[in-house]
């Protein structure tokens, strides 16, 4: 009498599904246990703390010309804080793979001896799978839904391309013209007897609304620590605006290459109390804010 083998016979060109795979949960059992393993999460850890820490040090190197001046610097720094902080684990674990790496770690995986097969697949391992896809969705699902949010509230903040007479603001926005040539700034404030400087000074508190232009090339009106940047185009005008919130003296800087002497095309922004800049309009033969 013979035996038969009743093994159903895999259909042609299809493997044959291995019987002695461990489930999921064990394969990342297994590989957890593995002293590669270990000093890759290891280093991760290590990593991510110090990612973390530089970007308390990036924000304060930040803060280092007297910022944030306005609303909008303080949504820029809080974006960019929170930003990488979330992505930092993911970080840590690249640049902790590419570390091992780099050190040869791969080489001192004791092995008796070489093996003849690939091992399996990991987009075989279900739970490996699911967790990737679900991480990565729920990463990019905060970083855009974050993004859009800070949009609007920037956007809000910098009142585009509203008129300052249209503006929902319960104190009067101040105009401001704003012009750009080789290689300075100059600021023009129509509703206070046209009164002309090469500084800007302006009020604290008080909604701010730039028509920006050029009269030669290309420039780029760049208030740094109020965060607030737009061309400043030849032949058109461009709208932008903030409210100063912190007295001091700040930069204003060109941050479209314009040529030979671009980096020196800067002047300052001198947020003052409302007082002090009515008195500065009339030295200036001008008059004071309605």
């Amino acid at each position: 009498m013979s035996t038969l083998d009743e093994r159903p016979t895999p259909e042609a060109d299809e493997p044959e599904i291995p019987t002695n795979r461990p489930a999921p949960l064990g394969i990342v059992s297994r590989w957890l246990k593995r002293p590669y393993a270990r000093r890759i999460l290891q280093l991760t850890v290590v990593i991510t703390a110090v990612i973390i820490g530089l970007t308390f040090v990036m924000v304060a190197f930040m803060n280092m010309s007297g910022g944030p001046a306005s609303d909008i610097m303080n949504e820029i720094e809080k974006t960019m804080f929170v930003l990488t902080f979330v992505c930092a684990p993911l970080m840590g674990f690249t640049l902790a793979v590419i570390t091992y790496s780099w050190w040869g770690g791969w080489g001192m995986v004791p092995a008796d001896e070489t093996p003849t097969e690939e091992g399996p697949a990991i987009r075989t391992n279900g739970v490996a799978v699911v967790v990737w896809v679900s991480v990565c969705s729920m990463l990019a699902a905060f970083l855009v839904i974050w993004g859009l949010v800070e949009l609007a509230t920037i956007t809000a903040s910098s009142y585009g391309s509203v008129p300052s007479n249209q503006q929902p603001r319960d104190a009067k926005a101040i105009d401001i013209n704003v012009t750009g040539q080789q290689w300075l700034w100059s600021f023009e404030y129509p509703g206070n007897g046209r009164v002309t400087s090469d500084v800007l000074v302006v009020p604290v508190n008080v909604p701010l609304y730039f028509n920006v232009t050029s009269l030669d090339v290309l420039h780029s009106f760049w208030v740094v620590e109020a965060g607030v940047k737009i061309d400043a185009n030849p032949g058109a005008i461009t709208n932008t605006g903030f409210t100063p919130n912190k007295l001091g003296t700040f930069n204003i800087r060109c941050a479209e290459l314009c040529g030979l002497h671009h980096a020196y095309m800067e002047t300052k922004l001198v947020v003052v109390t409302q007082q002090d800049f009515d008195s500065w309009i009339r030295e200036q033969g001008g008059a004071k804010t309605s």
